[in-house]
């Protein structure tokens, strides 16, 4: 047996009151004066007998009445089966796990909603302890109210208020969370003996995560009940990822959107239709098959004019699991590529050598072209460059040491080079540049009987994904341009163009500063000497992608919701005026409809870094604004771009663990038990055969009631 209260036992001194008035009031005796009590004796005798016996039963009576009164205010219940110490305390704490995501809107097998059900299992404890419980609710949102108690009351009404949320929270999470608020808990003085923890969850395995290994049953002082919400749908289509074939947005440039599709069932798709819209408008459609636990693409060509700025979706139809049949992307088309190229001092004497590489990024509207010589440059250029072309440097001059140290900065922040080399064969230069001392080639002789020995170049592998969409068709013939066998070179990376002998002619190199293949080299110049590339239909779409490459998409097509920090170019988001140092200071704010979000921000190193408000985003558009710091400045936002929030793949992974699987994960695990139940009713019969406690106050005060009246009896009758 237990006590809601248990400080009111100590009403129990009281039972020391009649006793002490029945051993010192009933001693005092009074003199009777009688002309002879001899007729007295008898009665004597018989009386005293007599109301020893009546005191004692009053004094009994009057004891139980205190002690049942007593007992009923410290209100006595008899705890379920399932812990005898569960909510045991002067304040019993239960701990409350509903989960709030996305894959909890599918709907069960009685056609309620996973979350509605969860709700309803809520309120159902709320019922099955003592009416001082403190309760304290989570959400995938972790909120602030989950730090304050809630009694039964407040709990019903907080519980109403839940809405879904593209936040997953794993396992650990969930117990990590609670296990930091015992401990806070115990450090503020109340320190929990015991507490209830119920975990309400449809358990997807792919955010739920492994059960064994976890925390679960580490902290001995929670009683930890796992409840199910299974749905019994377990397949479903979603969008797995989309890429660009050029990732670089150009104006008036075609392009085309792979989307690829993943169906995350046993049963093959046939038929889905998928749509593509662009600012609210179909613009394409398609249909694919998907076959089980398979991926497969469909794809769009964007060959029609676009706005700067394009707010995308991807729609199709897949039941029951609906939450992600929308797929949310922006297309921004890109700002202008900068492209510097720095020649040799001898540029001036050779024929076109500058101009073959200016002819390609002449067209205004795309690049912002540059040229300069190395003895007349100016090394800040590098800073707003992205593709950056050495025509022709030699090393072992003072003008290519001290541009260096500015080409390896170049290349470390992630800049792209083009390095076009010299008819002498030197790459020294390069060596410096890449810290690859090994590097040689030895110049050869391609002059024969004839005059010249030239090399046609073998047809591009258009297998290469630096060739993907670049040409109409798959011919398999090319009327290849030639090109001088200059040098044997030991130069390491990947050969985009061969000579037909199978010598790289032009090469993409991984660089020590970064991941990527970010420096590209010809092996001869591009000049009439030495070969026809540059008067060749191939040589512009070639330039142009090794352009396109070194400026890719800096805006994403979309932000997972899971994205902690999303980083943006602050050269993107400020005009030219507002630049300057001595210029205001901005605020940059996330708009939707009539929600404004101001997400933590700083700048650095030329870059805009925002933390994800993870727990108010909706999947949709949300338009990023910029105003001034100023208190006055409200009435200054400047729109600048679009971006899109797409729910984390994982919630779509919908297989959950069954509750045999459950059963199995928890085997051998202190504290923790299973409630399984596929409806209300169910999950009520549990908790009355687990939970139910049986009340005695009702009894004692019946009781104690009982008393009182046999002590008036006794007085009256006896």
């Amino acid at each position: 047996m237990s006590f809601v209260y248990p400080s009111f036992l100590w009403g129990l001194l009281a039972l020391a009151i009649p006793i002490i008035i029945h051993l010192f009031n009933f001693r005092r005796t009074k003199k009777i004066y009688f002309s002879n009590n001899q007729f007295l004796k008898n009665v004597k005798e018989t009386t005293t007998s007599k109301l020893k016996v009546k005191h004692l039963l009053i004094l009994l009576a009057r004891l139980a009445f205190i002690a049942f009164l007593v007992l009923t205010f410290a209100q006595p219940y008899l705890p379920g089966e399932n812990d005898d110490e569960a909510g045991s305390g002067e304040n019993p704490l239960v701990y409350l796990y509903l989960d709030n995501s996305l894959s909890m809107s599918s709907e069960l097998a009685n056609g309620v909603r996973g979350i509605d059900q969860g709700v309803s299992f809520v309120d159902e404890i709320a019922t099955y302890y003592p009416r001082n419980t403190q309760y304290k609710l989570l959400t995938n949102g972790f909120g602030s109210f989950s730090r304050v108690p809630k009694s039964g009351e407040e709990l019903t009404d907080l519980v109403t208020n839940v809405s879904l949320t593209g936040v997953a929270r794993g396992l650990d999470e969930v117990l990590q969370k609670i296990q930091g608020d015992v401990q806070l808990t115990g450090m503020q003085g109340n320190e929990i003996q015991r507490a209830d923890v119920y975990l309400i969850s449809d358990f997807q395995k792919s955010t739920i995560g492994e059960i064994q290994g976890s925390k679960l049953g580490e902290d001995t002082t929670l009683q930890v009940n796992l409840v199910p919400v299974q749905s019994s749908y377990q397949h479903n289509v979603f969008v797995d990822s989309m890429y660009l074939a050029n990732p670089f947005m150009m104006a008036g440039q075609a392009n085309e959107l792979a989307v690829a599709l993943r169906n995350e069932g046993g049963e093959a798709v046939e038929n889905l239709i998928v749509r593509l819209l662009i600012n609210e408008q179909q613009v394409g459609s398609g249909s694919v098959d998907i076959n089980a636990y398979a991926t497969n693409t469909v794809n769009f060509p964007l060959n029609f004019p676009l706005q700067q700025q394009n707010q995308c979706r991807v729609v199709f139809e897949d039941y029951p699991v609906t939450f992600d049949n929308e797929f949310f992307f922006t297309l921004n088309l890109g700002d202008k590529i900068n492209v510097l190229e720095i020649t040799s001092n001898l540029a001036a004497t050779r024929v076109n050598s500058a101009t073959n590489v200016a002819r390609v990024y002449a067209n205004e509207s795309v690049f912002n072209f540059q040229s300069f010589s190395i003895d007349n440059l100016d090394y800040s250029l590098l800073d707003n460059t992205n593709l950056l072309i050495l025509n022709e440097i030699e090393g072992g001059n003072q003008n290519a040491s001290v541009l260096l140290p500015y080409i390896r900065e170049f290349l470390e922040d992630e800049g792209h080079m083009v390095f076009i080399l010299p008819s002498s064969g030197d790459v020294s230069f390069l060596s410096e540049v890449t810290q690859n001392t090994s590097l040689a080639a030895q110049r050869q002789t391609y002059t024969d009987s004839t005059g010249v020995r030239t090399v046609t170049l073998a047809n591009p592998d258009l297998a290469n994904p630096f060739f993907d969409n670049m040409f109409e068709g798959q011919a398999d013939n090319f009327d290849m341009p030639f090109a001088v066998p200059l040098v044997n070179h030991n130069l390491p990376g990947s050969s985009l163009l061969r000579y037909k002998t199978g010598d790289p002619y032009l090469l993409s190199l991984r660089t020590p500063f970064t991941s990527g293949d970010q420096i590209f080299v010809f092996s001869t110049p591009l000049r009439q000497e030495f070969t026809s590339l540059y008067r060749h239909a191939i040589f512009v779409p070639v330039m142009y992608r090794l352009a396109s490459m070194s400026k890719s998409l800096d805006v994403p097509l979309y932000y997972p919701m899971d994205e902690n920090t999303i980083t943006l170019e602050a050269s993107r988001l400020l005009d030219s005026a507002s630049r300057e140092a001595t210029g205001p200071r901005y605020l940059y704010k996330l708009r939707r409809d009539e929600q404004e979000l101001i997400p933590t921000q700083r700048a650095v190193n030329g870059r805009l870094l925002m933390e994800v408000p993870q727990n108010i985003l909706e999947a949709g558009f949300y338009e990023l604004v910029r105003t001034e710091e100023a208190a006055n400045a409200a009435d200054s936002a400047v729109g600048l771009l679009s971006l899109s929030f797409n729910n984390t793949e994982s919630e779509s992974l919908v297989e959950p663990y069954t509750v045999d699987e459950l059963q199995q994960q928890i085997e051998g695990i202190e504290g923790v038990s299973l409630y399984e139940a596929d409806d209300v009713e169910g999950f009520t019969a549990l908790m009355q055969s687990k939970n139910d406690q049986v009340a005695l106050w009702k009894y004692a005060l019946l009781l104690a009631l009982a008393s009182l009246l046999a002590e008036i009896l006794l007085i009256r009758f006896l």
